[in-house]
């Protein structure tokens, strides 16, 4: 029985996106319509993502945009209705 678990535990998190795919993925995704927390949002294929805030990074390149990935299966229903939210037209 012990094995079976396993086995569902090394499914589960092979399943999870690399930060490689997650980075091919923030560069194709698209900008969403509305700002959660006054931050922009995109939508990928995998994940969706919000931008991260640092003053130092604003102040040493204000072009330089840096996001977090908020993955579907990592959160709650009710975050990832914000963000389907914010990225319906």
């Amino acid at each position: 029985m012990s094995s079976i678990l396993f086995a569902v535990v090394l499914l589960a998190a092979t399943s999870q996106p690399t930060a490689d795919e997650l980075q091919a993925d923030f560069e194709s995704a698209r900008p969403c319509y509305a700002l959660i927390e006054g931050r922009e949002v995109w939508e990928g294929k995998r994940a969706y993502f919000i931008a991260s805030f640092t003053k130092e990074a604003v102040e040493l390149d204000p072009d330089l945009v840096g996001a977090d990935a908020v993955l579907r299966d990592d959160n709650s229903p009710d975050v990832i209705s914000e963000f389907e939210a914010a990225c319906s037209p």
